[in-house]
């Protein structure tokens, strides 16, 4: 659905734009025939438009207005969720509310689907109350229509082969001139330009400028009859005179055409003028760069092909040290893409699937990724490829460049050895894609490119589903001696140290340590020293119970 809102959108903007040169170009000339075209042929032109693949070296002023309305319609609830412990499906949050739909694409498909639907029953009901007519009145031959008589006091119309006029209008010596204005509608098949906008009207119900190509529409089949009606050799005052005199009523139909449907003035106003000259159709011409330059204005920023897969690479921004621990770096990588900007934020709690790269790691050591079987030797540059491939489609597909995100998801016995050689191996994937994109741009800043591909990594334990259920890992009354816990104040001076302990107890005293601490406790810092050899479920549960204490300020040691 929102594909379709988006599209509506810009074709929407087209008929706007189509309907402002028609009005200013073509509006008032004499070229019945050739207006009417102009104007069927101009909507079907605005709809094929946005269709067209177009791009740019450059972004446009309507760049990134686009690249945001975009994003609200076709966002899709694809996304996986993710909190600085670890990685959740779209299920729901712990308010029980969803949080993976994106509920305004979805109401505004509503309120346009009603909208429609306003309209279709506004046609059919008019429809039918036609057709009621048709159906009951007295019907007799005239050429090849049928013309049928009716009691009710209403404005003669047609539709399809029926002509249909009252009684009044019948037994008056007038009915000759009213006869051959809807015979001219009939040969003229005005009645499929009116169902064909019917149907548009449905489609773009919404739009202003489709109502107003109507009206045009409507009063260039009211010149084009009139003007049928004349070259027959009618006296043109007798027939200016029967307008003046038909010109009281209303119209029951909108679908159809009627004798007195367009303005007096306008009409009498049309066969007294002269013939437009000829070569006044060129005026129509401006239109072409016009519509181009609306094209170029709506067009999409070319993508770069070699994002950094088809140069030498060359490591233009140094990697992380060794020495230094894999989970602190990519806890603090992610820590400053959230405070960039708010909409980085917003990662915190919803990412597509289209951006995420899970690896997960089982008992037994099997690695896969994105649910595929992998070897660890191939992970890095299988990674490297499909990260970099799927920013490439995202903004081809969605005009949206998507920060991607990697992922390790463990079994709770995974040794915490195995764990980390998994983080480096992806934090190398993105190191290396950043230095490709360097070595293209000539940019080697890290400002630059942590906005172009961002270091996000994630890490958590793949049995997180049952969280709900049981929040952790391991018993709340299983002894932990593998980590050692020191609670440190802004100073940097210890509060407290914490080893050999439950979980339980672990829950017990940091409540109690919070509630004396009151307000300070925003500024504790959690030192954790993890033993070699400690399963990583038993690491994720003692952050669980730092989290559920609003402790987030972590150190590794």
């Amino acid at each position: 659905m929102g594909d379709l809102l988006f599209y509506l959108l810009k074709s929407g903007c087209y008929l706007i734009i189509f309907y402002l040169l028609f009005k200013l170009l073509m509006s008032g000339t004499t070229f019945f025939r050739f207006n009417r075209v102009t104007i069927l042929a101009g909507i079907i032109g605005c709809m094929f438009l946005p269709l067209i693949e177009f791009t740019t070296q450059e972004e446009t002023f309507l760049t990134v207005p686009l690249q945001t309305i975009q994003g609200i319609f076709v966002e899709q609830a694809d996304g996986i969720f993710w909190d600085t412990m670890f990685w959740v499906r779209p299920q729901v949050d712990e308010t029980g509310n969803m949080q993976a739909i994106n509920w305004c694409p979805i109401a505004l498909g509503y309120v346009y689907l009603a909208g429609g639907l306003f309209v279709l029953c506004r046609i059919l009901l008019s429809f039918y109350r036609m057709f009621q007519l048709i159906r009951n009145g007295k019907r007799r031959s005239y050429g090849k229509y049928k013309l049928i008589v009716v009691s009710e006091p209403i404005s003669s119309f047609c539709w399809g082969k029926y002509i249909v006029v009252s009684v009044s209008d019948y037994s008056q010596q007038s009915t000759d001139g009213i006869l051959l204005h809807e015979t001219m509608h009939l040969r003229y098949r005005h009645t499929l330009d009116l169902l064909c906008m019917q149907c548009l009207l449905i489609l773009y119900w919404f739009n202003p400028a489709i109502w107003l190509l109507k009206r045009e529409l409507q009063e260039v089949h009211e010149f084009e009859a009139d003007n049928g009606v004349l070259n027959t050799g009618i006296d043109a005052t007798r027939y200016q005179l029967l307008l003046v005199k038909k010109a009281v009523g209303t119209r029951l139909y909108s679908m159809a055409n009627g004798f007195n449907h367009s303005k007096l003035k306008k009409r009498i106003t049309m066969m007294l003028k002269e013939r437009t000259n000829r070569w006044a159709r060129l005026k129509l011409l401006f239109v072409v760069p016009v519509m181009g330059g609306a094209l170029y204005a709506f067009a999409q920023p070319e993508v770069k092909e070699d994002l950094g897969l088809n140069t030498v690479r060359e490591v233009l921004q140094s990697k992380t040290g060794e020495d230094q621990d894999i989970f602190k770096f990519v806890d603090d990588e992610m820590e400053a893409y959230y405070n960039r900007s708010p909409k980085n934020a917003e990662l915190k709690y919803k990412i597509r699937e289209r951006q995420a790269h899970i690896v997960k790691v089982d008992a037994n050591g099997q690695l896969t990724l994105n649910n595929k079987t992998i070897a660890k030797e191939d992970l890095k540059e299988v990674l490297k490829k499909t990260m970099v491939e799927h920013k490439r489609l995202a903004k081809e597909k969605y005009n949206s460049a998507e920060d991607q995100v990697g992922g390790v998801l463990f079994s709770p016995d995974t040794p915490k050895e195995q764990v980390k050689d998994l983080l480096s191996v992806m934090r190398d994937a993105f190191v290396e894609i950043r230095a490709d994109i360097a070595q293209t741009s000539g940019n080697n800043s890290k400002e630059y490119l942590d906005k172009e591909f961002p270091i996000l990594i994630g890490y958590g334990d793949i049995s997180i589903k049952d969280r709900k259920k049981n929040p952790y890992n391991n018993s709340t009354t299983m002894k932990i001696t593998g980590i050692h816990l020191k609670l440190l104040s802004a100073a940097g001076k210890v509060e407290k140290e914490i080893t050999n302990f439950t979980l339980a107890e672990l829950e017990r005293d940091l409540k109690d340590f919070c509630t004396l601490q009151g307000d300070k406790k925003n500024e504790i810092t959690v030192s954790m020293k993890v033993d070699k050899g400690c399963e990583m479920g038993i690491v994720t549960d003692v952050k669980t119970v730092l989290r559920n204490n609003y402790l987030l300020k972590l150190n590794y040691q």
